[in-house]
């Protein structure tokens, strides 16, 4: 009977064993092959039996860490790991510092990883990682301080539609609607004067097809042979070019040399006397993230600036930021205030956090309106444009298929003329401000406030009515 109940015992220990190794070797195979939502119910199981086991702790946190699952201590199960020499545990804890912007931390796991690895690949591809983490911890300390007053979240192909720049600085046009051929790629910017004109297309480079900048200039009415603008070369791809009003300062993307992530903004300057435009530096955060940051246009004569990201965006949406450029960069001071809000301000988590100065907020937004309310090319023939949505656009009044909206239209346009004069004769009352003396500006402190905080208060109601106008207009035509 004893030897029965040995002989029961050691068979069921031995089919609990062999179901254990069939489990792992199951659960570890479709690990390798990538498969964690389908793997990590199978290591749950083996690590509530083993909780003790390295390798499970190990498995079961990259299947979380991998599946997004933030109920599990990956942290705690990947820390644990360690503590049972799985080297590979290290990794994964630098890839969620790095996520969560705990770069030191991060570094320091990757090093952790890279002195006790083997393979000589993993340690040239984690040696670049651990040298852009520190890159990103650099950048993030050099934040600029920047005020971003608006933002708008488009299509991605149409994303130019949120650039309301006025017409100080020239035109900006996607290359497929201003060339009749495919050849050109991204956007294309002709400058104030129409006597330069910027684009990139694609070209034959040892590391393959990329996008470069081509520039070609307008000659008695005619557009010269477009010319590389060889002086600027990285080992990506170039687009997005735009050439400010002094004729001199040039902003472009590039995913090659100096990129954070995907497209980066690029700043450069033209020698005049080389006939070259200087080396071209990263304009740094909160401009450029790990995602694609690209378009940075800068009105000079308004004070406003715009640049087009995809981070934290869906697929085929863009976000439009504009913000007030600073005549000279200003940073954070990283060592002294909260690190987390200034990770947060270089990934423009909030733009209300940039937002430190309330006059010169409503300033930019006074400017911004001014501008969104300027015609478009289009509009200068035929006098009239109107945007509906995305998708559509009137430049005919006649176009508008309901009587109220256009009752409502017609409101929205008569108060804006009154707006805009507003506007003209505050701008005008500020120039006699500046040039009145001590007493002079105390009398008319009082009548410029008044005057600023009414036109605000008509701005906000000017952007009620415009979206009633399109919403009566919509709702009409989706009948």
């Amino acid at each position: 009977m004893y030897r029965l109940l040995i002989s029961v015992l050691f068979f069921a220990v031995s089919v609990s064993v062999s179901f254990a190794q069939s489990t792992r070797e199951k659960a570890r195979s479709l690990f390798l092959d990538g498969k964690y939502a389908e793997a990590k119910p199978l290591f749950k199981k083996l690590l509530k039996s083993s909780p003790r086991d390295g390798s499970y702790n190990y498995w079961y946190a990259v299947c979380c860490y991998e599946t997004n699952d933030t109920v599990a201590d990956v942290e705690k199960m990947l820390k644990y790991a360690v503590t049972r020499k799985v080297n590979n545990a290290h990794r994964y804890l630098g890839d969620m510092y790095k996520r969560d912007f705990r770069y030191d931390e991060a570094v320091a796991s990757y090093e952790e990883f890279i002195d006790g690895c083997d393979d000589e690949e993993l340690v040239s591809l984690y040696e670049e990682r651990c040298e852009h983490v520190k890159r990103l911890h650099r950048m993030i300390k050099m934040t600029e301080r920047v005020c971003v007053i608006d933002s708008f979240v488009v299509d991605k192909e149409r994303f130019l539609s949120a650039y309301r720049t006025g017409r100080d600085i020239g035109t900006l046009s996607m290359a497929g609607e201003y060339f009749d051929n495919a050849d050109a790629c991204g956007t294309v910017a002709v400058t104030e004067r129409g006597t330069d004109l910027y684009f990139s297309r694609p070209v034959a480079t040892d590391e393959g097809e990329m996008l470069k900048l081509f520039h070609s200039s307008n000659v008695n009415n005619r557009w010269s042979e477009a010319k590389q603008l060889s002086s600027i070369e990285t080992a990506g791809n170039d687009c997005y070019p735009f050439m400010a009003v002094d004729g001199s300062t040039f902003y472009f993307a590039s995913d090659g040399e100096g990129s954070i992530g995907g497209y980066d903004i690029f700043v450069t300057r033209y020698d005049s006397e080389d006939g070259a435009f200087l080396r071209p530096e990263n304009v740094g955060m909160p401009f450029n993230s790990e995602a694609n940051d690209y378009m940075l246009v800068v009105n000079d004569i308004v004070n406003l600036g715009w640049f087009a990201t995809d981070r934290r965006m869906d697929e085929g949406k863009v976000c439009v930021y504009v913000f007030v450029p600073n005549a000279t960069k200003a940073t954070y001071n990283y060592e002294s205030e909260d690190a987390s809000r200034i990770i947060g301000l270089s990934q423009l988590s909030s733009i209300a956090d940039t937002q430190a100065d309330e006059d010169v907020v409503r300033k930019a937004r006074q400017k911004l309106l001014m501008l969104m309310y300027e015609q478009k090319d289009v509009a200068k023939k035929s006098g009239f444009l109107f945007v509906v949505d995305d998708l559509t656009e009137y430049t005919d009044v006649k176009q508008f298929k309901s009587a109220e909206a256009r009752k409502l239209y017609d409101e929205w346009k008569k108060r804006s003329e009154k707006y805009n004069a507003d506007v003209a004769l505050l701008e005008k009352r500020r120039d006699e401000y500046a040039a009145a003396n001590a007493s002079g500006k105390q009398t008319m402190s009082a009548q410029l406030l008044e005057l600023e905080n009414r036109l605000i208060d008509e701005a906000d109601a000017l952007e009620e009515l415009l979206l009633r106008v399109r919403n009566t207009e919509k709702v009409f035509i989706s009948k």
